[in-house]
């Protein structure tokens, strides 16, 4: 009995000492056959679909021959039966036992062999088996001893796994963020100590030393905004200029119990390409506009004189479409304006005051198509800080919209509400709607949900773009839900900053 507690004990040292898996079952193996003074042992192990992945052989075979032993060993063999009953047995004799499969060039013949499996939470992980010349040489009192070592080298194996998994997923994230062009920077919670970063990051930070693991980053670091953002502790994504010129977009997220992550990915060829958009628009624009001026000066001309009511519908036509092409200019230069505005004074706006003015300046539209055009504003004053011309201009693009895709005798409605320090801005319309496989693409510049050739309905397919444009300006987001030949909804989300006691409408309006 002393005897079998030193093994157990050997083993469990042996099984904690090491957790590389070939090294492990292999002193497993040589301790095991040590105390029962077996001939030889070997374990096999196997992967969740049961398929052999390793074995551990005290004899020497070369790996094609040991491969296809241990095959053969578990399809006809006893191996194979400890593990399709899933418990262990003791084969006094060989000779007289049908589960023994008799291999061919065999050095000796087994006679005995006692075999138990490893088995962790009611999955067979592998099978043990040693064997002796012998026969009779194992009693059934040493499968008690063998399932004792079965059940340690089980436990150890599935930590080895365990371990090995990790250390695998470990590698390839290493992989991963060494790799990557983006800059990952890990900070402690408390001093902004450098916990983990990437080479792409030392070369921004430019730090030559080794010597970085948990050193201030303040320290450490010439980037003097990127240290000042970490130093407020707030949670933030901005564009981060460095002093060479590059430009990155950086996110700084709160990671519980680790500290603060830290993601820089260089958009400067996107900032430059942006750049290049915006000047090509503005020479574009700006080449249309005096050509555009001159048709319109020439029809007005035209139109002063003695025309045919033929010639005034086709140069009322021309008309429509000279004041198209301004309009798309006009929407150009204020998209490619906002888009560029590196800053942006803000104002206390009450958005009641806003919306009502929307309101009544699209009033005569919806009268004039027959729409029941609705507000609600409630009673309560809402407060954002922003620009007020261009808070106007976002919702002015979504009532118009609303108007123009709602056919006669239809409703739009304006509601504004609060909720959870936001308001919502509400336009709904009972229209045409949007196809759903266009939804998505709804907000991108130039994008018509419905060509002019559809429903003559003119516009830019830029009016959308400029009312997410101008939204994220403040900070919001806008939503859309439409179903075609239903209506559709959009919503404009803004942060609201507080309340007044009085405002400029006057009186809570609901029409």
């Amino acid at each position: 009995m002393l005897d079998q507690l030193t093994l157990l004990n050997k083993i469990s040292d042996e099984l904690n000492k090491d957790l590389d898996l070939d090294n492990m079952l292999q002193r497993v193996i040589d301790l095991t056959v040590s105390h029962f003074q077996a001939t030889t042992g070997s374990i096999v192990l196997f992967d969740e679909q049961d398929h052999i992945y390793k074995y551990i052989l005290q004899r020497k075979l070369s790996k094609s021959h040991a491969h296809e032993v241990v095959g053969q060993v578990l399809a006809e063999g006893f191996a194979g039966w400890v593990l399709k009953n899933c418990k262990g047995d003791v084969i006094m004799d060989t000779a007289h036992d049908e589960r023994w499969c008799t291999l061919p060039n065999q050095p000796y013949t087994a006679r005995s062999v006692i075999a138990t499996p490893l088995v962790r939470l009611s999955r067979v992980l592998g099978v043990l088996t040693i064997n002796h010349v012998e026969p009779n040489y194992f009693r059934y009192n040493d499968l008690d001893l063998l399932n004792a070592i079965s059940a340690q080298a089980a436990i150890a194996l599935e930590n080895a796994q365990l371990f090995y998994q990790t250390e695998l997923e470990r590698a390839k994230l290493s992989t991963i963020i060494n790799g990557t062009q983006d800059v990952i920077i890990v900070t402690d919670e408390s001093d902004n100590k450098i916990l983990l970063m990437n080479p792409a990051a030392k070369d921004i930070l430019s730090i030559k030393t080794k010597e970085w693991f948990k050193q201030p980053i303040a320290a450490m670091s010439s980037v003097s905004q990127l240290t000042d953002m970490l130093s407020a502790n707030l949670e933030s994504v901005v564009e981060l200029q460095l002093t060479d010129g590059r430009t990155f977009d950086t996110t700084i997220t709160d990671v519980p119990n680790v500290g603060r992550l830290t993601i820089m990915h260089d958009i400067t060829a996107l900032k430059e390409l942006d750049n290049m958009k915006r000047e090509f628009v503005a020479a574009f624009t700006h080449d249309l506009a005096a050509p555009l001026a001159t048709i319109k000066q020439y029809i007005e001309f035209i139109s002063s004189g003695s025309l045919t009511e033929i010639q005034q519908q086709d140069l009322q036509v021309v008309r429509l479409s000279v004041q198209q092409m301004r309009k798309l200019i006009q929407d150009l230069i204020d998209l490619t304006r906002i888009e560029s505005l590196k800053s942006m004074v803000k104002y206390d706006v009450v958005l009641q005051d806003i919306i009502y003015q929307s309101y009544t300046a699209f009033s005569p539209m919806a009268v004039q198509k027959n729409i029941n055009l609705n507000i609600n504003l409630g009673s309560i004053p809402i407060v954002v800080q922003g620009n007020p011309a261009l808070i106007a201009r976002a919702v002015e693009n979504l009532i118009e919209n609303a108007i123009k895709y709602t056919n006669s005798q239809g409703t739009v409605t304006i509601t504004l509400q609060e909720n959870n320090e936001e308001s919502l801005i509400t336009i709904e319309d009972t229209g045409i709607g949007i196809p759903a496989q266009k939804v998505p693409y709804i907000f991108n510049r130039f994008f018509r949900a419905h060509p002019v050739g559809d429903n003559e309905i003119p516009g830019s397919g830029l009016g959308l773009s400029i009312v997410k444009t101008i939204v994220e300006r403040h900070d919001g987001r806008v939503s859309v839900e439409s179903t075609a030949d239903v209506g559709s909804t959009f919503v404009i989300f803004l942060p609201v900053n507080g309340e007044l006691v009085s405002w400029g409408v006057g009186n809570p309006i609901n029409a």
